[in-house]
């Protein structure tokens, strides 16, 4: 009965306790816990939309400095110029503030057609994630079809599984393209005159 009768005893005085000193209604940890719990995804859905939205800033800002690059080529200026791979590359980079080593990490890929129906646009990844490099640099003369290319591998750095990632190693490719007829420049214009 002693025993019985303490046990009972310690039982109404915990639940005496004002509720402060109870540990069965103490919440003062409950939303140090519940933040940890929910940080993680929080976090990793607030960079997801940081990394998203620069990454569709990057896309808009590489096709409008694509389609400038592309445009000297239609015109002739690069003809003229004598304007090399390396030189595209650059014109392209100038114009395209959000890319980081835009240098090493953009590609260019110039193709010279007979024909619009003849235009064929390879994927540039391969079957295991990977960026082929069969890339050319032809820009062609005065009237021919002309498609220009231009790729970035953008570095995703939220955490794996988010869904930006669309090569291997978890990056992105931000690609931007332009199919046109070169104008009639050079010798041809100046035939017609």
């Amino acid at each position: 009965m002693t025993y019985k009768g303490t046990r009972t005893g310690l039982l109404r005085k915990w639940r005496r306790l004002p509720a402060s000193q109870s540990y069965r209604q103490d919440e003062g940890g409950s939303v140090a816990v519940e933040m940890g719990l929910v940080a993680f995804p929080f976090f990793a859905l607030l960079f997801a939309l940081i990394e998203t939205t620069l990454i569709f800033f990057a896309s808009v800002a590489m096709e409008g400095a694509m389609e400038d690059a592309a445009r000297m080529v239609r015109t002739g200026i690069a003809h003229n110029d004598g304007m090399n791979a390396a030189e595209f590359k650059t014109e392209i980079c100038t114009k395209s503030p959000l890319f980081f080593n835009c240098d090493q990490k953009l590609i260019v890929d110039v193709r010279t057609f007979d024909e619009f129906g003849a235009v064929n646009a390879d994927s540039p990844i391969d079957e295991n994630g990977n960026l082929s490099n069969n890339f050319q640099y032809n820009i062609g003369g005065a009237g021919d079809v002309v498609l220009v290319r231009a790729f970035y591998v953008w570095d995703v750095l939220t955490p794996i599984g988010i869904g930006l990632e669309n090569m291997s190693g978890g990056n992105r490719l931000i690609a931007s393209s332009s199919v046109f007829r070169n104008e009639p420049f050079g010798e041809i214009l100046a035939g017609g005159v």
